[in-house]
């Protein structure tokens, strides 16, 4: 597999992961030391463990979580990365300490920048999207 395949089949895997709701799927698509940074997070995600928090309380606090991709990704080979336009969907009906459940549909879009190993797993992923946005559409702000 050439280097801009992939890059190119990352984000389909990554995101695959996050709307099959699929534990099993994280690791291969992880590195063993990555950077996770996204605009509500604490602070970043280094740990498979951390990684696997995000996933589970994301899929309870929105059980009808998906990701929709937006045209192809965008491959930098050069610089082993890859980022994918995206649309978030999804109702917070679940808890996500210390958000208090609203019961609202969220739709959202962004982009996340991924950095690929030659093992075909992320060692940065970066999040970019209007949390602010989410959060009134939420009715947190």
């Amino acid at each position: 597999m050439t280097t801009t395949t992939l890059l190119a089949a990352y984000p389909g895997r990554y995101f695959a992961a996050w709307n099959g709701r699929d534990l099993d799927a994280v690791a291969p698509i992880l590195a063993d030391a990555f950077h996770w940074t996204d605009p509500l997070l604490p602070a970043p995600l280094e740990h498979l463990d951390a990684a696997h928090g995000f996933f589970t309380g994301s899929w309870g606090a929105f059980p009808d979580l998906r990701f929709e991709l937006i045209g192809e990704p965008l491959v930098d080979e050069a610089a082993a990365r890859v980022a994918q336009e995206w649309r978030m969907l999804g109702t917070h009906s679940g808890e996500f300490p210390p958000l208090p459940v609203t019961g609202k549909p969220f739709d959202v879009t962004g982009t996340d920048v991924f950095t690929v190993d030659e093992d075909g797993r992320a060692t940065v992923v970066r999040a970019y999207y209007d949390a602010l946005g989410l959060m009134r559409q939420l009715g947190l702000a």
